[in-house]
């Protein structure tokens, strides 16, 4: 089996401490590799040892940067990040919601549902705010409170759902399945849903089911809020009429949760 490999992208902007640090905290979480991949338009070849620097200063004083493990590349910002992601295996990547140049027009407004939608990572996104969900130290730890579960119930996913269940296992919290039912379905026929893709789901199953009605990224929002979590497990969609990572970002913009985005639902 290959080792796991967290890949952190990062824009060397005022984000970039915070990615590194969550970054270095899931790759120790994970007992991952850790790859640091910068996108630039320039040469790359003249600003390997400025990055290498200015990812050392930024990194959290637990971990050393070795040089080896920065890459650059050039083009697209989001076509350059799944390139290096599908290049090197990464398990995981992680990545900010705010930043500048390239990587800011990649996270602010539509693109990022361009990005989203041709991941096959699953990938952390970092809002701007205060909040972490790890801790580094002696014993890295996932602390993100309980761990909630947005389900599209039109959707198949098995793989989001079981990437949950491992987030709460790894953080020793509990699991919530939450969805926000359309309008054709009532409360009873969503509940069952819920139930039925819960159903030998390991190592956590969930302690609750929620069904919420309105607008999806605010009702998300507001569900991860008052149950007290800061990390919610979203799919992405695979369905020629889907949109994969509109709720995503959407949910991400609001600022009250990290977004773990899984492919292959």
């Amino acid at each position: 089996m290959s080792t796991p490999l967290v890949l952190c992208a990062v824009d060397l902007g005022p984000s970039t401490r915070r990615v590194l640090f969550h970054a270095v905290g899931m790759s120790r979480i994970l007992g991952a590799g850790l790859r640091i991949l910068h996108v630039t338009s320039n040469d790359a070849s003249d600003l390997k040892d400025r990055v290498v620097a200015e990812c050392e200063q930024a990194a959290p004083y637990e971990a050393t940067i070795d040089p080896e493990s920065v890459g650059l590349a050039t083009g697209r910002v989001s076509e350059a990040i799944q390139r290096e992601a599908l290049r090197y295996g990464a398990t995981l990547i992680v990545m900010g919601s705010r930043g500048h140049g390239g990587l800011a027009r990649l996270l602010l407004g539509s693109t990022s549902e361009a990005f989203l939608a041709l991941a096959r990572t699953p990938v952390l996104l970092v809002p701007p705010t205060e909040m972490d969900i790890v801790s580094l130290g002696d014993r890295p730890a996932l602390t993100c409170g309980p761990v909630l579960a947005a389900i599209d119930l039109a959707e198949s996913c098995e793989h989001q759902l079981q990437m949950a269940s491992e987030m709460a296992r790894l953080a020793g919290q509990s699991l919530i399945f939450m969805t926000v039912a359309r309008s054709k379905l009532s409360d009873h026929d969503a509940a069952h849903d819920l139930r039925e893709r819960a159903h030998g789901l390991a190592p956590v199953k969930p302690r609750s089911l929620i069904v919420r009605r309105g607008d999806v990224p605010e009702e998300i929002s507001r569900c991860a809020v008052a149950e007290g979590t800061g990390l919610v497990v979203m799919g992405l969609r695979e369905r020629p009429r889907g949109r994969p990572g509109v709720i995503a970002s959407a949910v991400l913009k609001t600022g009250r949760a990290f977004v773990l985005a899984v492919p292959g639902c």
